[in-house]
Order: structure tokens, then sequence, then C-alpha cells
């Protein structure tokens, strides 16, 4: 793999609104604590060659965290995963002696409730592991634990395999910043409204405040389109409200009520 290659895998991008503004990321399934970050890897597909592996360090600390492997044995093409370091595990079952990975859904839940049996697990090796998961995988998860500072942290690694074929894609990956704190696959961190600058996750008239607060030096004209095509955008909802996109009579109001308040304060300054 070539050095920018490596330096591509290493990189880790923390979403903020900033980088909703540089950046198109999947879409969040929700976080199970609010108050935690998820950390993106953002794309990535990295292929693994046949009778190779790929380590993957998701933190980007000194430690590598889980093996991935794209092998051939006697018995066909095998690919499997193994976390590097106790305590971490990965989502997995048994099934007749044999240690499997499982294919995760986005949604599916990633914690201390779901992750073992074990740190290793078979994911594909055609008829050799009938009850493997990864056989014909299109972007499934495999979700795990991994330790940073000794302490568990739960991810999600985001793979296609067509065990046939022998190919193997890493397309991205995640993991929660805080200890013990559980993570959905498919969950990339709360993304950002665009307009929403107060981040609130609604786009209204405190927003048109904001940003003439900061016009000129936070935000500019792009900035206020933004905010006019997601006017009316609330918790939860994909789109703005219908029929909310604010007029430019409207925006004079507003603008003329922002300069109403600014006048007050200095008033009351002065007094």
């Amino acid at each position: 793999m070539s050095e920018q290659r490596r330096v591509k895998a290493s990189v880790l991008l923390k979403h903020s609104r900033g980088a909703a503004y540089t950046m198109a990321a999947a879409a969040a399934t929700g976080a199970i604590d609010a108050q935690a970050e998820v950390i993106y890897s953002g794309p990535q597909d990295i292929a693994i060659g046949q009778f190779a592996s790929q380590e993957l360090n998701l933190d980007g600390d000194a430690y590598n965290d889980i093996l991935l492997k794209n092998y051939i044995f006697d018995g066909g093409n095998y690919q499997g995963a193994t976390v590097d370091f106790a305590p971490g595990q990965l989502v997995g079952f048994s099934a007749n002696g044999i240690v499997y990975a499982s294919a995760l859904s986005p949604g599916s839940v990633i914690d201390g409730t779901t992750v073992g049996p074990s740190f290793y697990g078979s994911m594909a090796y055609g008829a050799n592991n009938p009850n493997g998961e990864f056989d014909n995988a299109v972007g499934a998860f495999l979700g795990l634990s991994f330790p940073i500072n000794a302490t568990n942290h739960y991810g999600w690694v985001r793979v296609t395999i067509d065990n046939a074929a022998g190919t193997f894609v890493i397309n991205d990956w995640a993991y929660e910043d805080q200890q013990g704190v559980g993570i959905q696959a498919g969950d990339t961190g709360v993304q950002p409204i665009l307009g929403d600058f107060n981040d609130d996750q609604r786009v209204d008239g405190a927003d048109f405040l904001e940003w003439q607060r900061g016009v000129g030096t936070l935000y500019n004209a792009a900035d206020l389109a933004d905010w006019q095509a997601n006017f009316g955008t609330l918790p939860g909802s994909a789109a703005p409200a219908a029929h909310t996109v604010p007029e430019p009579g409207t925006l004079g109001l507003l603008a003329a009520g922002a300069a109403g308040v600014s006048l007050l304060r200095r008033r009351r300054s002065k007094s």
C-alpha cells in the first residue's frame, strides 16, 4: 500500500458545523449518547489484496486496533478479523465450534451488551464456515470494542466482501470518543444543518441574528443563502418545512428587528 494511502487511512475527521460546510458524510442513524462524539474516518475504500491483511488504527494513537484478513487457505478464500488488544472484542457468535463475526445492519447497537464472545471471528470461508455472514457483503458493518488507555471504546468498520472472488474492501469506520459509550452501526455523528448558526438543530430567526452579528468575520453571503434555503428546518426533520422560506421582505423585517435589539442594548448600556 502506498504511503499516500497509509496517510489517508489514518485520517480521522471530527464532525462539526465547519466540517459540514466542507465535506459530505453518510447520514447518521442517531447517537446513543448525545454528549459523546462520534469520530468518523471519512470514505476510505481500502482494498486488501489476496494473501494479505490490513491493520486499522481507528483512533490514530500509537497502536493498531483491528487486523482484517484476506487469505487463501487449502479450503479456499478466507476473510476474518481480530481485535489486537484486550479487552477488545468483536460482535459475533459461535456455531458448531466456530467463532463468527456478525454482519450488522445500519442502526444495530454496538456496546457492552452486544460485543463478544471473542476478540476474533471468521467473516467468510465459503462452505467451510457455513454460518459466515460476509460471503457476499456490500457495505456490511463489523462491530467491535477496542481499548484506548486500557478502557473500552465502541466502533464499527464497514466492509464490502466477495468471498468467491477473494475481494475485500474497507469502506470506512467510526468510533465513540467517550469510554463505555455505545454506538450504532453506520453512525457518523450528528450532522449539522447548514444555516443553523447557533447549533440548536433548527433554522429560524435566531440563526439570522447570529449571521448578522458575524457577517464579514464568521459568515458571508453564501452562509445567508444556506440559512434561507433551510429556513424552517426543525429537529428530526430532513428538509425545511413547506412554504417557510422567508421572502426578501421578511429578511428586511428580521434585519430591522435585529437593529432594534442592537439599538436597545446600546441605550441600556448608556443609561
